[in-house]
């Protein structure tokens, strides 16, 4: 109950204006009776004893379901649902609705905006990357691919279509619109210099043609990662060939054809020192870089790490870098002194040389402590003249006379390869005619046998 007194009145107006005073009535449904026990409200019926919601240390007796707690303090009967309807505030509904659709907006808005920047960098992306391709000397261009395209090439980059990874990036198997198979080379996400390797190896082999080197079909430089399409060659690597599927009981190479994947591979080198231009330096010769057609004609790939040669360069006898390459196949003097010339690349293809005489891997940890350099263990054998007993037993057993001449004269042009003074290398183009001589006798010998 409230009371409302005269005091507060406002006595400038006529009392007959006054608001009558008295008592104001408020009534308010009792709360249900406090109890300890079940049993303590059986004086009620269709109640049960729980703990008060207001207050947990207590309990009351509460009507069950179906029933409502009246103004005279008994449980009754909901008549047709209406009286146990309890009345909600709505205000905190409409605020959680109105917040919610508040952050469904903000959330939207910030997807939008990060998409927008994405496509921004992007755009700036690409633009960077034709402004590198374009940078070539010989104005040549290669074919752009769109994303699309080669994401559907290559379903979506499947795992099942991935031919192989390495520190550039992967390789995934692609068939475009037309029928063609291709292999599509991709750096890997966030490696920056394997963005560059990429967009390196597209100038380099935009500006050669040359059946001993893989051929690019085209690039695509529109998703977020730069992308390389070349021939696709079916046959795996050397390295493969000489090192893996040995393992899986597959024919090993026989003598002569390894002396025609050499001068093949000899041939393609020597086009990029002496016939391209500007001359390339490819600086990453080894035998997982040379691809096996399926005729098993030699393809040299991995054109990441090469180096254009300005014609300034060319004049002098050697170009400062910082060292590249792979461990077991990078050119000693190179390494030493960062002056990279010609004969880093001869000193490579030396070692792969020794893969195809031994079928020994260029770093083999399984070998001895002192063996595990293929080109130290080499040295040591052919030092004491003992090169017969390392050669791959199955191009020397049952080899002829001939055949053992030879074996023993590209052991010898391995080991002028791989002289530790560059000057007294022999360059590519005498490598190449060289094996091309070896391979007139071994090829003339079977003929007449």
């Amino acid at each position: 109950m409230a009371y409302q007194s005269f005091v507060g009145l406002d006595s400038s107006l006529a009392i007959e204006k006054w608001p009558q005073p008295g008592l104001e009535l408020m009534w308010q449904i009792p709360d249900p009776p406090i109890c300890k026990k079940e049993v303590d409200c059986d004086v009620l019926r269709y109640s049960r004893c729980l703990v008060d919601p207001k207050n947990v240390g207590k309990k009351r007796c509460f009507c069950k379901s179906g029933h409502y707690w009246d103004a005279q303090g008994y449980c009754q009967k909901c008549r047709h649902g209406t009286a146990c309807k309890i009345r909600r505030n709505k205000a905190p509904l409409i605020a959680v609705a109105v917040i919610s659709v508040l952050l469904m907006l903000l959330g939207g808005f910030l997807v939008h905006r990060r998409y927008l920047i994405k496509r921004r960098t992007i755009r700036l992306l690409v633009k960077e990357r034709e402004e590198i391709l374009s940078a070539n000397t010989s104005g040549k261009s290669a074919k752009v691919f769109s994303g699309k395209e080669i994401k559907k090439s290559t379903n979506n980059f499947a795992k099942e279509n991935l031919l192989g990874t390495g520190g550039f990036g992967e390789v995934f198997k692609g068939t475009l619109d037309d029928g063609t198979i291709v292999a599509v080379k991709r750096a890997k996400p966030g490696n920056a210099k394997g963005t560059l390797q990429v967009l390196n190896e597209v100038r380099i082999l935009c500006q050669v043609n040359h059946r001993g080197l893989v051929r690019l079909l085209g690039c695509c430089v529109e998703l977020e990662l730069p992308l390389l399409i070349y021939e696709y060659v079916p046959n795996g690597t050397l390295f493969e060939h000489l090192h893996v599927f040995r393992l899986r009981e597959r024919a090993p190479l026989t003598w002569l054809r390894r002396l025609v994947i050499a001068q093949q591979t000899a041939d393609g080198l020597a086009y990029l020192h002496s016939s391209a231009v500007p001359p390339i330096y490819h600086r990453d010769v080894k035998s997982s870089n040379i691809l096996l057609d399926d005729k098993l004609d030699a393809k040299v790939s991995d054109f990441g790490l090469s180096r254009l040669v300005e014609l300034s360069e060319s004049e002098n006898t050697h170009i400062n870098t910082s060292a590249q390459g792979t461990l077991g196949y990078l050119d000693p003097e190179y390494y030493l002194n960062l002056q990279l010339t010609d004969r880093s690349d001869v000193y490579s293809f030396g070692v792969v040389l020794l893969e195809l005489l031994t079928s020994k891997k260029a770093i083999d940890f399984n070998r001895d402590e002192e063996n595990v350099n293929l080109v130290v263990y080499m040295k040591r054998i052919m030092d004491g003249e003992k090169l017969m007993d390392v050669i791959d037993p199955f191009i020397k057993d049952g080899a002829s006379k001939v055949e053992l001449e030879t074996i023993k004269a590209v052991g010898n042009l391995a080991s002028a390869c791989l002289d530790e003074r560059r000057q007294n290398r022999p360059s590519m183009k005498e490598v190449s005619d060289e094996l091309e001589y070896v391979i007139g006798i071994v090829s003339g010998h079977a003929s007449k046998s």
